[in-house]
């Protein structure tokens, strides 16, 4: 049940379909018996190549898995159809307008002579444009037209566009960033630069400033060995005159001191002596009142 099914299925049908339709091109079937391929050409014209590429798009289309993607696909078959027949619309109105004054007859042997002569476009685009030529105005056309071409080339090659549009976008974009990194970069060399330089400097003047102090201390040291060796024997006399000064000077107090003493213990022998002295007036009293008596 299930292989019965299968073979009776759409796809399956339609890709058998397929596929004896493009042999045909190549060996003999009934419907090259019955020259369908001449009349696929005469009212197809140069679109006959399309029908190849939507019929061989959607029979792929059936096979996807992905529903959106499938979808997709159907839709850019269809306007590319469209877009075709757009185009030829619009190629036979561009062509028209040297011929725009004439009688409908006369634009009607241009269209065909043009369309069919020129490049073929096939009997049904010709006879739907002159279909729709006398019914609309020649400049409502041309701009329906236009927009269903930029329309169709939107929805056809929309994802192409989008990512042309966005590496555009994002070259441009590099070429700022880059522009900016190179520009950063470029400041803080000339940054570092500055601060190595003011570092260098720095270090430099600390190196002449502590130069210039152990000069200094050398050049003290010079001179006070200069000095000590200039007049070591003057040093020598002058400590022997200050010892002997010393010296003298000692003795002289150990004799003021001892002379001190001497004159205190001298001193203080006269303070008793004057303890015990009589008065002359004293003792001439005493003795008279003694001689009264007797």
């Amino acid at each position: 049940m299930k292989k019965i099914k299968w073979l009776f299925s759409f796809k399956y049908i339609y890709i058998i379909s397929l596929i004896y339709f493009f042999l045909g091109y190549f060996y003999p079937n009934l419907l090259q018996i019955n020259n369908i391929y001449l009349y696929i050409k005469e009212y197809f014209g140069i679109y006959e190549k399309l029908l190849w590429i939507f019929l061989v798009g959607y029979g792929f289309s059936m096979f996807m898995k992905n529903p959106n993607k499938r979808v997709v696909l159907k839709t850019r078959l269809f306007f590319m159809i469209i877009l075709g027949i757009a185009t030829g619309y619009l190629y036979l109105l561009d062509s028209l307008k040297e011929q725009m004054e004439g009688t409908m007859d006369s634009i009607q042997q241009y269209v065909i002579q043009v369309g069919l002569l020129n490049i073929n476009l096939g009997y049904i685009e010709l006879y739907t444009f002159l279909k729709i030529f006398p019914n609309v105005k020649t400049n409502v056309f041309a701009g329906s037209l236009i927009f269903i071409i930029f329309l169709s080339v939107i929805v056809i090659c929309g994802k192409m566009i989008r990512k042309l549009i966005l590496s555009v976008i994002n070259f441009f974009k590099g070429q700022i960033l880059r522009i900016k990194e190179e520009r950063r970069l470029k400041e803080e060399q000339i940054r570092l630069e500055k601060q190595a330089k003011l570092e260098k400097d720095i270090y430099d003047e600390i190196c002449n400033i502590q130069k210039a102090y152990q000069e200094k201390d050398l050049l003290e040291m010079e001179v006070k060995e200069a000095n000590l060796e200039e007049v070591p024997e003057n040093d020598l006399i002058l400590q022997v005159n200050i010892s002997q000064e010393f010296e003298e000077n000692l003795e002289n107090i150990v004799v003021e001191n001892e002379e001190d003493k001497e004159n205190d213990i001298e001193r203080i022998d006269e303070d008793d002596d004057i303890s015990i002295q009589i008065p002359e007036k004293e003792r001439d009293i005493s003795t008279v009142g003694i001689s009264t008596a007797n």
